[in-house]
C-alpha cells in the first residue's frame, strides 16, 4: 500500500486551493494556492498528481452551487468567471491575493479526458468528478471531501467509496465509508521543509504570530489587544493575504497565539506547528483540540505574556513541547487518516476479489437451475 498512486482533484469553480497544472511540485502548489494550504501532504508526503476539473452538465457536478448558497454571498455565476478570471477579480472577493495571477481555467480539463485508470485512489473536492466516469473505474478508490464541512455526512453519495469528513479525532476506519480526514493534511515537517527550500535560510524564530480570526477585519492589520505582548520584545506578526508571505510570518514566528475571537476547526493549528512555530491557546477555541497539550493552554493575554517569558528563559521546555506538538501531528493529522485511506483501499480490493471469485459460482449454479428447469 506504501506506492498508492494517488490524485487529487478539484473543480475550477472552487474558489481556494490551488491554481497549477498537472505535474507542478509540491511548493508550486502550495504557493499558488488561492487561499488556504490544504492537503498539500498528498503532494510532499505521497507524490500526488493534481487536476483541475471543467464542470460538466452532470447533476453532482453543480452540488457545490448548493453547498456556496449555505456560507457565500456570491452565486454560482460568480465563481464561473474562474474559468477566465482571477479571484480577486471576482465582485467581494477583492481582498484575495491568489498565489498565481493565472486563472483555474488555464489548467482546467474534462473529466472524461483523464487516465483515472492508473490512479489507485482519487481524492475530489466536491464532486469534482462525474459518477458516470467513477462507474468505468471500479478499480480506482473514489473519495470526496465537501468543501463546507458537514454537507453530505449521513452517507456516501454518487457511488464515491468514501466521504472524508474533514475531522481529525484519531479514528482509523476499517472499511469504506466515511472517513476521518482532514482538509489540512499534512506532516508534521512538511511545511518548514518547503519553506526553507523557498527561503534558503533557517526561522528567525521571533516574534508572536496572531491567529486570523482573533479580529473580524480583512486584510488584517493590527490586533488591539495584542500590544501588552510587545513587552516580551517579540513582534506581532499579523495574518498575510498571499499565501507565501503568510506562510513565511508563521515560519519565522517563534509563537502562534489565539486570544479571542471565534473558535476555530484547527487548519491553522497543523500548519503553524508543520512549520516549526508553537501553538498557545485554548481548547474550546479549537473543535479539534488533539493538537494541544494542556501545558500549551492560555485563556488570556496575561497567560499568554507569562507563559511567553517562562518559554523564552527555558529553552529546553519550549523545545519539548514543540516535539510533542509535531508528534500530536503525525499521529491525528497524518498517520491516522491515511491509514483509513489504506485500509478503505484495502477493503474495496477485496470486495473486487470476492465478487470475481465468487463470478463463477453464481454463472455455474444459474446454469445448474436452468437445467434443471428444462427437465
Amino acid at each position: 500500500m506504501d506506492n498508492l498512486k494517488i490524485a487529487f482533484v478539484k473543480q475550477v469553480v472552487y474558489q481556494d486551493l490551488y491554481v497549477a497544472a498537472n505535474g507542478a511540485n509540491a511548493a508550486e502548489l502550495l504557493f499558488s494556492s488561492m487561499g488556504r494550504v490544504g492537503p498539500i501532504g498528498l503532494f510532499t508526503l505521497h507524490n500526488a498528481d493534481f487536476i483541475i476539473t471543467k464542470e460538466t452538465s452532470d447533476p453532482e457536478s453543480r452540488h457545490w452551487e448548493k453547498i456556496l448558497a449555505t456560507w457565500s454571498k456570491n452565486g454560482p455565476d460568480d465563481f464561473r468567471k474562474l474559468n477566465h478570471t482571477t479571484l480577486d477579480k471576482i465582485p467581494g472577493q477583492e481582498f484575495k491575493s491568489p498565489g498565481v495571477n493565472i486563472p483555474p481555467g488555464e489548467f482546467a480539463v474534462e473529466p472524461s479526458s483523464v487516465d483515472w485508470a492508473k490512479y489507485d485512489v482519487v481524492i475530489c473536492i466536491n464532486f469534482a468528478v462525474p459518477q458516470s466516469i467513477i462507474l468505468e473505474y471500479p478499480n480506482v478508490l473514489w473519495a470526496y471531501m465537501i468543501a463546507e464541512a458537514n454537507r453530505f455526512m449521513d452517507k456516501v453519495y454518487y457511488d464515491y467509496d468514501c466521504s472524508l469528513n474533514q475531522e481529525s479525532r484519531g479514528i482509523i476506519a476499517n472499511s469504506l465509508g466515511i472517513l476521518d480526514f482532514p482538509y489540512t493534511y499534512l506532516g508534521p515537517y512538511c511545511l518548514e521543509k518547503i519553506l526553507k527550500e523557498e527561503l534558503d535560510r533557517e526561522s528567525v524564530n521571533s516574534g508572536i504570530y496572531a491567529e486570523v480570526n482573533v479580529v473580524k477585519e480583512r486584510p488584517v492589520k493590527i490586533i488591539p489587544h495584542y500590544e501588552p505582548l510587545k513587552n516580551t520584545e517579540h513582534p506581532i506578526r499579523v495574518h498575510q493575504q498571499l499565501i507565501k508571505d503568510n506562510l513565511r510570518e508563521v515560519f519565522d514566528a517563534k509563537y502562534f497565539l489565539k486570544v479571542g475571537g471565534r473558535p476555530t476547526r484547527g487548519n491553522s493549528v497543523a500548519e503553524a506547528i508543520s512549520l516549526g512555530t508553537l501553538v498557545l491557546m485554548a481548547p474550546e477555541d479549537l473543535i479539534h483540540t488533539q493538537l494541544l497539550p494542556k501545558e500549551t493552554w492560555v485563556r488570556s493575554i496575561a497567560e499568554a505574556k507569562e507563559k511567553i517569558i517562562f518559554l523564552d528563559n527555558h529553552p529546553e521546555e519550549y523545545i519539548r513541547l514543540l516535539d510533542l506538538q509535531r508528534q500530536l501531528l503525525k499521529h491525528f493529522i497524518q498517520d491516522c487518516p491515511w491509514q483509513s485511506i489504506e485500509n478503505a483501499r484495502h477493503e474495496k480490493l477485496n470486495k473486487i476479489l470476492e465478487n470475481n471469485i465468487n463470478e463463477p459460482k453464481k454463472n455455474f449454479i444459474h446454469s445448474l437451475v436452468n437445467y434443471f428447469n428444462t427437465k
